[in-house]
C-alpha cells in the first residue's frame, strides 16, 4: 500500500489517532506539527480541512510576544476550524490589546470550553457575548492582581449548557448549580463547613470535586454527594465533610505538618472503607505518612501516583502487600540530587531481583505500566546516562515503562481541570 494514495478517510483517522487534542499555540507555535503539511499533497489536504485539528488554541500574551504573527494565525485557525466547536485558553499580560480576544469573541455562538486569565478591564470586554453562548459546556475564570472576580458571577448565568466549573468563591455565582457536574473551587481561606455542604447539596448530580484552599474551619454533617468519582483536596481535614459512596479516584494535595499518628484514626476510618477506588494521587513529603497510607491502602485499588522527596520511600515500598497488588505506578520526584538519581538506578535493580513471578516487576506482581517523573532539569546530564537502563530493566520484564522531564512544577497531586484533553496539560496549572 502506498501511504501517498491512502483515501482521505483513512488519513483522517491515522491523524486523529496520532494527535488526540491537538492545540494550536498561537503565541508560541513552533511545536505544533507543521510538517504534516509537507508529507505530501493529499495528505496536506486532510490535515487543513480537517476542522477538529484547528479549533483548539493557546493565546498566552507576554511583553515580547508577537502579536501581528499571533493575530494572523488566531485568524487562520479560526478560519480553518469552520463551525467546529471552539476550546481555547486566553491569558492576557497585556490588557491594552484586545484584538485576539474580540476575534474570540466573534465566535462566541462556538465557544465549547473557555479557560480566561484576564485583567478586569478585560474581563468586562466579555459583557458583549453573555447572552451568545449556546453550547459552552467548561470555563474557568482567573481575575489578575488583587481584584475579585466576584463583580464577574454573572457572565456564565445564560449559558445553560454549562457542566464543568473552575471558579472562587462559589456562593455568589450565579449558575445554574443543578447541572453541574465537574467543580474546581479555589480559596484564600479556610473552608467555611457549614456553608460549603448547603451548597454541595444542591449539586445533585456532581461527578468531580477539588477544594483548594485550607482545611475546613470547623466540624459539620457530612454531605452525601452519591455520584462523586472524583474528588481532590488540598487538605486532607476536608475529608471529613463527605460521604462518597462511588468515589473512584483520590487526589490528597498536603497532609500539613501533623505526625502519621495524628491522622491514623482519618486515613483508616475514611480512606480504607473506599470500596471501589481505582486511583489515589498523593503528595507524601513524610515517610511516617506513607507508612500509614500503604498501610491502610484497599488491597484492590489498581493505581497509584505519589510524588515524593525522599527516594528512601521507595525501598520500604514493597513491604507492603497493598503495593504489590498495583497495575499502575507513578512515581513523581521533586528536590533531589545527583547522587540520588544513580541511587534509584540501584532500586529498581533490588526491585527486580525481589521476584520471580512470570508477570509483572519484582515484588509487583500485577504491574503493567510504571511511570518516573523527575522534576529537575540540572540533573539531566545524569538521567542521559541512566534513562535507558531503567526503562529496559522493566521493559525486559513485559512492564511498560516510561520517564518524563516535565519542563514546568505543577501542582502535585491534583485533579487536572482538563481543557486539552491532556495535550498541554502544562497550559492548565493553577
Amino acid at each position: 500500500m502506498n501511504w501517498q494514495t491512502l483515501a482521505p478517510e483513512l488519513i483522517f483517522q491515522i491523524l486523529s489517532k496520532f494527535l488526540p487534542g491537538l492545540t494550536l499555540d498561537v503565541t508560541g507555535p513552533s511545536y505544533f506539527p507543521w510538517y504534516l503539511g509537507h508529507i505530501c499533497s493529499s495528505w496536506r489536504a486532510v490535515f487543513k480541512s480537517s476542522p477538529q485539528f484547528w479549533s483548539s488554541h493557546v493565546v498566552d500574551i507576554w511583553p515580547n510576544a508577537d502579536l501581528e504573527r499571533t493575530m494572523v494565525l488566531i485568524e487562520m485557525a479560526i478560519q480553518q476550524s469552520k463551525n467546529h466547536p471552539l476550546t481555547f485558553q486566553y491569558k492576557d499580560n497585556l490588557s491594552h490589546y484586545h484584538k485576539l480576544l474580540e476575534a474570540l469573541m466573534a465566535q462566541s455562538t462556538r465557544w465549547l470550553n473557555a479557560y480566561l486569565y484576564l485583567s478586569p478591564s478585560t474581563a468586562n470586554l466579555l459583557y458583549a457575548v453573555k447572552t451568545r453562548l449556546p453550547i459552552l459546556r467548561t470555563f474557568r475564570l482567573m481575575i489578575t492582581g488583587k481584584e475579585d472576580s466576584l463583580q464577574f458571577s454573572d457572565l456564565f448565568e445564560d449559558a445553560p449548557q454549562v457542566r464543568h466549573v473552575c471558579i472562587v468563591d462559589y456562593p455568589a455565582w450565579k449558575l445554574n448549580w443543578s447541572s453541574i457536574t465537574t467543580l474546581h473551587l479555589r480559596s484564600e481561606n479556610k473552608v467555611q463547613s457549614g456553608l460549603l455542604v448547603k451548597f454541595l447539596q444542591g449539586i445533585e448530580h456532581l461527578e468531580e470535586l477539588y477544594l483548594k484552599g485550607d482545611g475546613c474551619d470547623t466540624f459539620a454533617p457530612r454531605v452525601t454527594l452519591p455520584f462523586l468519582r472524583c474528588l481532590g483536596t488540598s487538605a486532607v481535614k476536608n475529608l471529613l465533610l463527605f460521604e462518597t459512596p462511588a468515589l473512584e479516584e483520590l487526589y490528597i494535595e498536603a497532609f500539613s505538618n501533623r505526625t502519621a499518628m495524628q491522622y491514623s484514626w482519618l486515613v483508616r476510618d475514611w480512606v480504607v472503607p473506599l470500596n471501589h477506588l481505582k486511583k489515589l494521587v498523593l503528595l507524601l513529603t513524610r515517610i511516617d505518612m506513607a507508612v500509614l497510607i500503604f498501610q491502610c491502602l484497599p488491597a484492590n485499588v489498581p493505581n497509584i501516583d505519589f510524588y515524593i522527596q525522599d527516594f528512601s520511600l521507595l525501598k520500604i515500598l514493597p513491604l507492603y502487600p497493598s503495593a504489590r497488588h498495583l497495575e499502575t505506578m507513578t512515581v513523581g520526584v521533586v528536590d533531589y540530587e545527583s547522587r540520588e538519581v544513580i541511587d534509584v538506578l540501584d532500586v529498581f535493580d533490588l526491585w527486580s531481583a525481589q521476584g520471580n513471578a512470570a508477570t509483572g516487576f519484582g515484588p509487583f506482581q500485577g504491574l503493567k505500566r510504571f511511570t518516573l517523573i523527575l522534576y529537575d532539569l540540572e540533573c539531566a546530564e545524569v538521567l542521559d546516562r541512566i534513562e535507558s537502563r531503567i526503562t529496559n530493566l522493566f521493559e525486559e520484564r513485559g512492564v511498560r515503562c516510561s520517564i518524563k522531564h516535565p519542563l514546568y512544577y505543577s501542582d502535585f497531586a491534583v485533579p487536572p481541570f482538563d481543557l486539552f484533553g491532556g495535550q498541554v496539560a502544562v497550559y492548565c496549572n493553577y
